[in-house]
């Protein structure tokens, strides 16, 4: 049980009363300056609790470039790229349309350099674009670098899309192609531009999900030149700490960057090999290198801190507080000692003579000095002593060994007062009105001897 005791951190001081039911010295001063600190510490705290949960309060991020030798990204709900035909007047023609169609969109995945069957575009219309033309785009798209040639890995995967003239073989059913006619005044009539979108993303710290971005551009082409465009996408890793207190982690893949490169080309540059000219072609393949980016929200730790250090540095006034009560404290005892020595103290307190301000400063300094802890010790061994010179060491042994018995019998009434109790009472009975005449005979009560000397001096 003594290990156990010992163990127990929850141990408490006892605490000698100052006052009676005030066991610190307190005012109304150190009162006031503690509501107002703990009204705006408490407000502190709790707008602080406010931002963090509001998602205010912003992530550390890390990012890190890298290289990597394989890397690949698959969009199975979304689309990386969209494209249409400008229309900027609602008498001009979309080249992309099903029917009579003039232009059209081809895709050719090239895998490890080799172009692989054509495919059209046309087939996946499903929406319209803002310019009211024919939206197009990849569904499942998949591209790959594998710049380090490994052959045990996916080889390298890259889209060509190719704007060149109808191909009545790439059609579905219904759809059918313009005249020649047709498409050689398309050229003529108007000024053809292509409006590409590439969706790019970034995380919104604050919503704490993935927004969407259309990086938007205008293209030109005409019948004459051709441009090649190399679309060189860059990826990112993002991995996110969103838990509370412990890790809770979130990994995604996507496309935040793109990076355009444009030539001019003739017409004829790919019909050796894809056997089709092309007014316009995007190069569409994954840049090696890579973003890895880590979010890490604060966790309730890290904001709990961050509150402790602003409180605490509100906490220095209480530095203020506390020497104000501790002046207090000692002007509180120092008066206490000179009252119970010095009949007019209060006269001497109030006066404006130069000379009993003087002698009431010289009283404060003695009284402090009477209450140094080394001062009061060596007081209580001058006491010892001075019972010693009356009573040998048995008689102090003995009064420091009684004890009274209690009954209720009547006080006996005697001019000796409470001293005939301990020198006249052999048995040590005694009733409970002399128990506390005993006790209060030593305890110091200002008040109550303010009006002992003042039944005295009237008498």
């Amino acid at each position: 049980m003594k290990y156990v005791k010992m163990a127990d951190i929850f141990g408490v001081q006892f605490k000698q009363e100052i006052h009676k039911d005030e066991k610190l010295q307190k005012s109304v001063f150190g009162g006031v300056l503690s509501i107002i600190v703990t009204s705006v510490s408490l407000g502190y705290f709790i707008y602080i609790m406010d931002q963090w949960r509001n998602s205010n309060i912003l992530p550390k991020s890390t990012n890190i470039i890298k290289a990597e030798n394989y890397s690949s990204i698959q969009f199975s709900n979304e689309n990386l790229f969209e494209l249409c035909y400008w229309k900027y007047q609602e008498d001009i023609i979309d080249p992309f349309r099903t029917t009579d169609n003039i232009l059209m969109p081809i895709g050719i995945y090239v895998i490890a350099g080799i172009p692989q069957k054509p495919f059209s575009l046309l087939s996946n219309i499903t929406t319209l674009s803002t310019y009211n033309s024919n939206l197009f785009y990849v569904e499942n798209l998949n591209i790959i670098q594998n710049s380090g040639f490994n052959p045990l890995l996916n080889q390298t995967k890259e889209l060509l899309i190719i704007i060149t003239k109808c191909k009545q073989y790439l059609l579905s059913e219904n759809q059918t192609c313009a005249s020649e006619n047709e498409i050689e005044n398309f050229f003529i009539s108007q000024t053809n531009i292509l409006s590409f979108w590439i969706n790019t993303k970034y995380f919104n710290s604050k919503s704490r999900i993935f927004d969407i971005v259309k990086k938007q551009y205008y293209i030109s082409f005409e019948k004459e030149r051709a441009q090649q465009i190399q679309v060189i996408v860059k990826q990112q890793n993002t991995i996110i700490d969103s838990g509370i207190l412990f890790g809770d982690f979130e990994e995604k893949d996507f496309i935040f960057d793109a990076q355009f490169l444009i030539s001019t080309i003739s017409i004829d540059f790919f019909k050796k090999m894809i056997n089709m000219d092309s007014y316009l072609t995007f190069t569409i393949r994954l840049d090696p290198f890579s973003y890895d980016t880590q979010i890490v929200y604060p966790k309730l730790g890290e904001v709990l801190a961050q509150v402790g250090s602003i409180v605490s540095m509100i906490m220095m006034v209480q530095y203020l507080a506390y020497y104000y009560n501790e002046n207090l404290l000692e002007n509180t005892l120092v008066e206490a000692v000179l009252k119970s020595l010095v009949l007019n103290y209060d006269s001497l307190k109030k006066s404006q003579e130069k000379s009993q301000r003087i002698t009431y400063n010289n009283l404060q300094k003695l009284a402090k000095q009477k209450l140094v802890f080394m001062n009061i010790i060596n007081e209580l061994s001058r006491i010892e002593l001075f019972l010693l010179s009356f009573y040998d060491s048995i008689q102090i042994s003995k009064i420091s060994q009684l004890k009274f018995q209690i009954n209720n019998e009547a006080k006996q009434d005697s001019m000796e007062g409470i001293f005939s109790i301990l020198s006249n009472n052999s048995q040590n009975i005694i009733n409970e009105e002399e128990f506390k005449d005993l006790f209060n005979a030593f305890i110091f009560n200002p008040i109550e001897t303010k009006k002992i000397m003042i039944q005295e001096n009237i008498q």
